[in-house]
């Protein structure tokens, strides 16, 4: 992700030099906090762990957690730790200041964009002064039921306030996501490099066509094109705000890529088209059944050989139990409906059930994220998946 502050920028109009970006109080606001995050995740949630960890009750579950690796029973486990730890003051206090924070960001976002609204709307509208040759279709597209969410607590949802994406280039990304410790993002972490990580996870050196379905933004397309530069990207979301913002980002930043406004398990791509597939942070927000559904078409639409690589926050079963609960926490407290339920199920066995083979998975940094996991469409598809 391109994170933007303080630029003068000549398409505002002639002799209009303004300190573009926010105001001293937008970014002072955003800055604090960014710093209770961080603050939060690296110095009260260790002391939450201890707390919790030190608890007799809390060892004998830990060690249940730990024996079992295939996540069979750890809802009952994580429900009875998470009682546990919402005894006590630290987690209180740590996850008080989490939820503060995930509501300020729109809070205190949305009004630091408000106080130069021109400015932004300016940004939004002007023309593109150079174009990398890549597409955006944008066609109407009935939204499914579980689509229509106020993913992590924004207002309206994906397309609720018409400036979320300067709001985040500008604002919640330079102040807040840079710092890391929320959700499943280690504090300190770089999640523009994460991606670049992410793509590197390709088993192969080279991919013709590589497509993302819930591009979003078009974030990955940007680490895609560092680590594939001649790979032809192509994308589709149900968000058009998002869509447009990507379109502009990638044509600004030279990454031809093709965007195009479809529901992801049904896009209307040929058959055996893509040599590669990525998603990134998106099944969590999928119910488990539209996982299904999702690469089932993914397989449809990837060649033979093919490769396919995930990266989403770890399920219950990698991690240790406290991480475990903060994570549960997110379902009810952070606009992510499907999280638990994601993460008690199993991507692998997804994967496998739509015909893909070497299915493996791993973590890729701290607190067990990225969760890669990766899989291969076999050379010769068999019958059952054929039909």
């Amino acid at each position: 992700m391109t994170f933007l502050t303080n630029l003068d920028d000549p398409r505002l109009g002639a002799g209009a030099k303004p300190a573009f970006g926010l105001s001293q109080r937008g970014r002072s606001s955003m800055e604090i906090l960014g710093s209770i995050q961080q603050f939060s995740a690296s110095k009260i949630r260790p002391a939450a762990r201890a707390e919790f960890e030190a608890d007799p009750a809390a060892a004998p579950l830990a060690d249940a957690h730990k024996a079992d690796t295939d996540g069979k029973t750890a809802r009952p486990r994580i429900a009875e730790a998470r009682a546990i730890a919402d005894r006590k003051p630290l987690f209180r206090l740590e996850r008080f200041l989490q939820r503060w924070v995930a509501e300020e960001v729109f809070g205190s976002g949305i009004p630091a964009i408000e106080e130069r609204r021109a400015q932004f709307e300016a940004f939004q509208a002007a023309p593109l002064t150079k174009s990398a040759g890549g597409t955006l279709d944008l066609a109407e597209t009935p939204a499914p039921r579980y689509w229509q969410t106020e993913w992590h607590l924004e207002p309206g949802g994906w397309d609720g306030y018409d400036l979320y994406s300067p709001m985040f280039a500008f604002a919640v990304g330079p102040y807040i996501f840079s710092k890391g410790g929320y959700a499943a993002v280690g504090v300190g972490d770089d999640i523009a490099q994460q991606r670049i990580e992410t793509v590197k996870q390709f088993p192969k050196t080279h991919y013709d066509r590589i497509f993302e379905p819930g591009c979003g933004g078009a974030t990955t397309f940007r680490a895609l094109h560092t680590v594939f530069p001649d790979a032809e990207l192509h994308g589709a979301d149900l968000s058009p705000g998002l869509l447009k913002a990507g379109h502009r980002m990638a044509e600004s930043q030279g990454i031809p890529a093709h965007l195009k406004q479809r529901e992801i398990t049904n896009t209307g791509e040929p058959d055996a088209h893509y040599d590669a597939v990525i998603t990134y942070a998106l099944h969590h927000e999928l119910p488990p059944k539209e996982n299904a559904k999702l690469f089932a078409e993914m397989f449809r639409i990837m060649k033979p050989g093919a490769d396919i690589v995930i990266s989403d926050p770890p399920p219950f079963r990698a991690v240790d139990l406290f991480h475990a609960v903060i994570l549960d926490w997110d379902t009810e407290n952070r606009g992510e409906p499907f999280f638990s339920a994601v993460l008690h199920s199993s991507l692998d066995e997804q994967l496998k059930a739509a015909g893909f083979t070497s299915v493996e998975s791993y973590a890729l940094g701290q607190d067990w994220y990225p969760w890669i996991t990766r899989a291969t469409k076999p050379l010769a598809t068999p019958l059952s998946q054929a039909a």
